[in-house]
């Protein structure tokens, strides 16, 4: 690390500490801390966990490789498709989105012009707040990212499993009160 990463951390560890409730006697707050504990230990606290939080193999690290296509072994692929239909599938507690991306690809149980990505499994957190997400952005447009997971018992088959979507906003095609999504109108 340069001198300049060393700053860089340590000012955003000061950053986050400022964040945190203070005592009359000067003394910080830290959550998931007990007792409040002097500023230099809180600030020191927040190096560790940014320094974890930006090693080679961490959880955000890794989060970065895949949402960037860097991830060895990991197929990533960018689409857009309107979420028409969010619902929960009882096998697997992952969220399950119906989109009309266009495709001339037929694809089994969905009408031309249709294509499904589930979310991570929703018991856990991650994949509860990706789903949310998607439900909240019922009949609009949106950019995918989309990782192919090969299934455990049969590595040639493959579940589309979303990373991250971005809003491009509402899509007329879709009427909010009945919840139908007309591709022709």
């Amino acid at each position: 690390m340069t001198t300049l990463d060393h700053a860089q951390i340590i000012m955003a560890a000061h950053d986050r500490v400022a964040k945190y409730d203070v005592t009359d006697d000067g003394f910080v707050q830290v959550p998931g801390v007990e007792q409040a504990v002097p500023r230099q230990v809180a600030v020191s606290k927040s190096i560790r966990e940014l320094v974890a939080e930006l090693s080679d193999g961490s959880a955000s690290w890794k989060l970065i490789d895949r949402l960037s296509g860097t991830a060895q072994g990991i197929d990533l692929k960018r689409f857009t498709g309107t979420i028409v239909k969010v619902t929960r599938e009882k096998s697997s507690t992952r969220g399950k989105l119906l989109l009309y991306t266009g495709t001339q690809q037929e694809i089994d149980g969905v009408d031309l012009g249709y294509e499904i990505v589930r979310t991570e499994r929703t018991d856990n957190p991650e994949g509860l707040m990706v789903a949310s997400e998607a439900k909240s952005l019922l009949g609009h447009r949106v950019l995918l990212w989309v990782i192919l997971e090969p299934w455990a018992n049969n590595p040639n088959k493959k579940t589309r499993v979303l990373q991250h979507l971005m809003d491009l906003g509402a899509d007329n095609r879709f009427d909010p009160e009945t919840g139908e999504f007309d591709p022709d109108a």
